[in-house]
């Protein structure tokens, strides 16, 4: 199966998107979009495909930015859990 990464930048790339996002442009794209998230989890009852679209969003902007920082965004996802692990004391 070909990485949801490169689906996602060859994606970018045919819209020329990869020619205008700047870090601050997805930085800002994530927080609207994680906005529209919250917005549709509040619905009550909530619609499971609006939610889903909305996470979709939010990953797809997300790891547009680690691959514009060339940063594999399973290795950002795997640091993290272990902070967490370490912080919290995993067991």
């Amino acid at each position: 199966m070909e990485d949801i990464a490169k689906k996602i930048e060859r994606m970018r790339t045919s819209f020329g998107w990869d020619k205008s996002d700047t870090p601050l442009i997805l930085a800002k794209s994530v927080f609207v979009e994680a906005g529209e998230l919250l917005e549709a989890a509040s619905k009550n009852p909530p619609v499971q495909q609006e939610i889903l679209d909305e996470v979709a969003d939010v990953l797809m902007y997300a790891i547009s930015m680690c691959t514009d920082a060339g940063v594999d965004y399973r290795k950002v996802i795997e640091a993290k859990i272990e902070k967490v692990n370490v912080k919290y004391g995993a067991k």
